[in-house]
C-alpha cells in the first residue's frame, strides 16, 4: 500500500497503463490475427481495470487529501519498479529456465531489447495522458506532448543500450 488508499490506487492505475500500452503495441505490431485479437482484448481488459481504480482514486482524494504531486511521485516511482524482479524473471521463466541461473540485470535487458522496440509515440502518448489523468494534471496539452516525445526517445535509447549490452 502506498500510504494511502488513493496512492494505491495510484500504482494501480500505473500498472494498467503499462499492461495497456503494451498489448496495444503487441497487437499493433504482430502479423497474426489471433494474436492481434488476443492482445487487443487484454489491451481494453486493462483499460477496464484502470477506469476502475480511476473511479475508486477520484473517491480517496480529498479523504486522504492527496495533491498533485505526491501523487506524481507515487506513480513514477511505481513505473520505475517495472524493472524490478517480477519482468525479469518472468522472462526468465518463459525463455531461460533450466538453461542458465538466474540474472535479474541480464534479463531485464533482454526483456527491454524485445519489448521496448514494439513501442510507437503514439502508445507512448496515450500511456502519458493516462498517467496524467491518474495524478491529477490535465491529460491534453502540450506538456503531454512533450513528455510522451521524450519517454520514446529514452524507451528507443534503452531498447538499443540493451541490444548493445546484449550482443555487444
Amino acid at each position: 500500500v502506498r500510504g494511502s488508499r488513493c496512492g494505491e490506487l495510484v500504482a494501480r492505475c500505473m500498472v494498467e497503463v503499462g499492461t495497456s500500452s503494451y498489448y496495444t503495441a503487441l497487437r499493433e505490431a504482430a502479423h497474426e490475427p489471433v494474436l492481434q485479437q488476443i492482445c487487443h482484448h487484454i489491451a481494453q481488459d486493462e483499460i477496464r481495470h484502470y477506469k476502475l481504480f480511476y473511479k475508486h482514486m477520484q473517491r480517496y482524494v480529498e479523504i486522504d487529501r492527496l495533491g498533485v504531486l505526491r501523487r506524481l511521485w507515487i506513480g513514477i516511482s511505481r513505473i520505475g519498479e517495472s524493472e524490478d524482479d517480477e519482468l525479469a524473471y518472468a522472462y526468465y521463466a518463459a525463455n531461460l529456465l533450466g538453461q542458465q541461473p538466474y540474472d535479474r540485470k541480464a534479463c531485464v535487458q533482454a526483456y527491454m531489447n524485445r519489448a521496448y522496440g514494439f513501442y510507437r509515440p503514439h502508445h507512448i502518448e496515450r500511456g502519458i495522458t493516462l498517467v496524467f489523468r491518474a495524478v491529477g494534471i490535465k491529460p491534453y496539452n502540450r506538456l503531454s506532448h512533450w513528455i510522451a516525445i521524450a519517454f520514446c526517445r529514452f524507451l528507443n535509447f534503452r531498447a538499443q543500450r540493451s541490444t548493445d549490452i546484449a550482443y555487444g
